[in-house]
């Protein structure tokens, strides 16, 4: 489990806890079954996003150098892809069935992923259609993830 986004303290509740907390995110972010994919959209496009930031050391100094070489506007550089980052960011975060601070959205998905992996059939059994195909649809959000990051990318150009 992660401290970012606190999901360590439903666990520590236990299961009926965990169980209140994945029913009370699905409803508060109207996440479904059919809608997961845009949910996990927004931690793949930060992936991508996260690698222009500026940490300072040798290795990133040296490959930020090396990645500004192809900075020329004919070349696609660094400056380009990174704002075709920024677009594909927004628009992704604008598609979400709820609207709010990216950044919480983003930890608020995060903790529910942590959180049904702590759910099994037991807990489950009692709960309605739609919880127990929203619950699977987050335990399976990262299956084929190379083809997805690949139909993102491809889709916004990065």
């Amino acid at each position: 489990m992660c401290n970012l986004c606190e999901c360590d303290k439903y666990i520590q509740e236990g299961k009926g806890a965990v169980l209140k907390r994945v029913t009370d995110i699905l409803r508060d972010l109207k996440i479904t079954a059919q809608n997961v994919d845009d949910f996990e959209a927004t931690e793949v496009i930060s992936g991508i996003i996260a690698p222009f930031g500026s940490r300072e050391d040798d290795v990133i100094r040296t490959a930020a150098w090396v990645s500004r070489l192809h900075d020329g506007a004919r070349q696609g550089g660094r400056e380009h892809r990174y704002q075709n980052s920024v677009r594909a960011f927004e628009d992704i975060f604008s598609r979400l069935p709820v609207q709010g601070d990216p950044k919480v959205l983003a930890t608020t998905f995060h903790q529910l992923e942590q959180l049904c992996r702590e759910l099994d059939d037991k807990e489950l059994l009692s709960a309605d259609l739609k919880l127990r195909e929203a619950v699977a649809a987050v335990n399976h959000v990262h299956d084929d993830m190379d083809a997805k990051v690949a139909r993102l990318k491809a889709h916004y150009g990065l």
